[in-house]
This record gives C-alpha cells, sequence and structure tokens, in this order.
C-alpha cells in the first residue's frame, strides 16, 4: 500500500482530469473496441483460446526454460539474454534457456525467450542483413 491517501484540491482534481482525458479516451476507445470484438468472437470461444494458450505457454516454459519461469538477471549464465536494466530502476527478470536443448529446439526457445532489445536486433538483421547494424 502507498499508505493513507491524501486529499486533493478541486483545481488538483480538474487538472489531473485534463492531464489524463487523452489516456483515459484512448483506453476507454479500445476497451469498447475490444469487448465489441470479444463478443462478435464469442466470450466462451475467447475464454477456451485463452486457456489454450495458457496451456501452451506452460508447456513451452516447462521445454525451455531452466526454472520454468522468468529469473533475475545474474541467473541467466548466458549474457545474450540478460535484458537490459536501466540505471537506478529495479531488477528486470529475464529467462534462462534450458541447459542441453537440441539446436532445432534451442533456436526456437531462443527467439521466445530473447528480451526485446536483442530481439530487435535479431529481426533488424534478418530484415536488413549484418552489414547494416542499427545504432540502438
Amino acid at each position: 500500500a502507498r499508505g493513507a491517501a491524501r486529499e486533493s484540491s478541486p483545481e488538483q482534481r480538474r487538472r489531473l482530469r485534463a492531464w489524463n482525458a487523452l489516456d483515459w479516451a484512448l483506453y476507454s476507445h479500445f476497451n469498447r473496441s475490444f469487448w465489441r470484438k470479444a463478443e462478435e468472437f464469442g466470450i466462451a470461444r475467447l475464454r477456451e483460446e485463452v486457456a489454450r494458450l495458457r496451456r501452451r505457454r506452460e508447456f513451452l516454459a516447462g521445454l525451455c526454460l531452466q526454472g520454468g519461469g522468468p529469473v533475475p538477471p545474474q541467473a541467466i549464465p548466458d549474457g545474450n539474454f540478460r535484458p537490459f536494466q536501466p540505471p537506478g530502476g529495479g531488477s528486470i527478470l529475464g529467462f534462462a534457456l534450458r541447459p542441453g536443448l537440441r539446436p532445432p529446439a534451442r533456436e526456437s526457445c531462443a527467439r521466445m525467450a530473447m528480451p526485446e532489445l536483442q530481439y530487435k536486433d535479431l529481426l533488424h538483421r534478418l530484415q536488413f542483413g549484418p552489414q547494416n547494424q542499427s545504432l540502438g
């Protein structure tokens, strides 16, 4: 908990609402859009698809990941899989691949476990070739 809530003045509330108006409008639009599409797709069917996706994620985590889930960056032996740690921030968890994965499984697992910056670099190399490295 963040402690006792403090009272805000009417002017502070007005300024916060104005400041967050665009965020609220975007959230409201996409929330309505999501539920409209979910209704069209079918709520029961959507629940089944979500359950199937969760089962698949659990299976792949068991197959690919050492420990079956996220770990602190210092527990990731391969530095290529350590997520960027912003200065002054908390520790961002990453994934350590199970040792002994055969090459086809290792490649698939590596792509799923790779942090976003490394994955972006991989996609850039695949799209533009190794000679056109991005600056970051």
